[in-house]
């Protein structure tokens, strides 16, 4: 996960920012020799240059202490929702088409080789028609039923959504016996590997996704 998803990006949160959303972070603010008083208005990022340590480096600290006083499970399900959109079903939906052209590549070029996983192509194509048409399904019916918290109908088909993520993980474990479990062989060229590399990043992608939706946002909206 994305630490911005839940700190909001380092270039624009303020350190005072920072704090009000999550008190705790003040000690590691603290830490670096950072003056409240008059570094308050600085971006974390700012700060970070100032203390002389990388901004990722200041801001996986911030997202560690906060994950540790504000769990998953204690975030507003509006943020979790935006949480849910822009990093998981827009991202993992953009991803997809590129690689459904590089497995076609990879299955094309080295078709002769008895390493191929055959039928790659069909697998990973397969994953984004199921994905396209949950993601419609589960953002007209599920997710805008509720934005603000609203009260839960009894109509909302979570056990659809469920069983369609039953699916997905599936298709996942179709895709972890074609490669391997995303090991590439000695043999494979750069483009071979990158395919496997991202479809080991996409299938934790949308597990963590599942495990946000199951576990976390939907109980909430359940009798």
């Amino acid at each position: 996960m994305r630490y911005q998803s839940i700190l909001g990006n380092c270039n624009e949160t303020t350190v005072g920012g920072m704090i009000k959303q999550c008190p705790e972070t003040f000690t590691v603010f603290q830490t670096y020799s950072l003056n409240m008083n008059t570094d308050r208005d600085k971006t974390v990022q700012e700060a970070a240059a100032q203390a002389g340590v990388p901004g990722k480096t200041l801001c996986r600290q911030l997202f560690d202490v906060c994950m540790e006083h504000k769990p998953l499970e204690e975030m507003e399900t509006d943020t979790l929702l935006e949480l849910l959109h822009t990093e998981y079903d827009a991202a993992n939906l953009e991803q997809l088409p590129a690689l459904h052209r590089l497995a076609r590549k990879i299955e094309a070029v080295h078709r002769a080789s008895p390493d191929v996983p055959q039928g790659i192509t069909r697998a990973v194509k397969q994953l984004e028609q199921t994905l396209t048409d949950h993601v419609k399904r589960e953002e007209a019916y599920v997710l805008s039923r509720m934005e603000h918290d609203k009260p839960p109908m009894p109509d909302t088909p979570i056990g659809q959504m469920n069983e369609e993520h039953d699916a997905i993980k599936s298709q996942l474990r179709g895709l972890r016996e074609l490669t391997n479990h995303y090991k590439a062989p000695e043999t494979a060229c750069r483009s071979w590997r990158r395919l496997y590399n991202e479809l080991k990043s996409l299938d934790f992608s949308l597990s963590e996704q599942i495990y946000l939706e199951r576990n976390i946002l939907f109980p909430r909206f359940q009798f």
